[in-house]
């Protein structure tokens, strides 16, 4: 399986551990991301938690439909996993001929996990990706010594 191209962003975030040439004249992107009015309020609870999470450098308005889209994935999975966890649901449903058939739902979650994972793992959402990126918040005139001087 070959490996995924990691943004430069990221690899400067990360020290370039492969230490091949960065592309200095890749475009930056300018902005901070902001949600699209379309998302649903659930998908928005996890964009305020995600983008307040992650170092500010990190995203920008260029990202914004894919940090949308893992969003509305998050919320669409926690909504058809609350469904399978809620009392009285049928595992099992007539199908369109009358045959019992594996419910949808469970194909609906399968789904959102799937695309959790697949963009989750392009902005360096999972814990593999995100050792990756060395996003030191210190600065370098931070004084070691100032918490022994009141």
């Amino acid at each position: 399986m070959p490996r995924t191209a990691v943004p430069t962003h990221i690899k400067k975030l990360a020290g370039n551990p492969g230490k091949r040439p960065i592309n200095d004249t890749e475009p930056q992107p300018a902005g901070a991301p902001v949600p699209p009015k379309e998302m649903t309020r659930a998908a928005k609870d996890v964009w305020k938690r995600l983008v307040g999470s992650m170092p500010p450098e990190v995203y920008t308005g260029a990202d914004t439909d894919i940090l949308a889209a893992y969003c509305e994935a998050v919320s669409n999975w926690r909504a058809a996993t609350k469904l399978i966890a809620a009392r009285g649901f049928e595992p099992m449903v007539p199908g369109s001929t009358g045959q019992l058939v594996v419910n949808p739902v469970y194909r609906l979650q399968s789904d959102q996990a799937r695309l959790i994972k697949e963009i989750g793992q392009r902005l360096g959402l999972d814990p593999i990706a995100r050792q990756q990126i060395n996003a030191d918040t210190k600065t370098a005139d931070t004084n070691p010594f100032a918490d022994l001087v009141h």
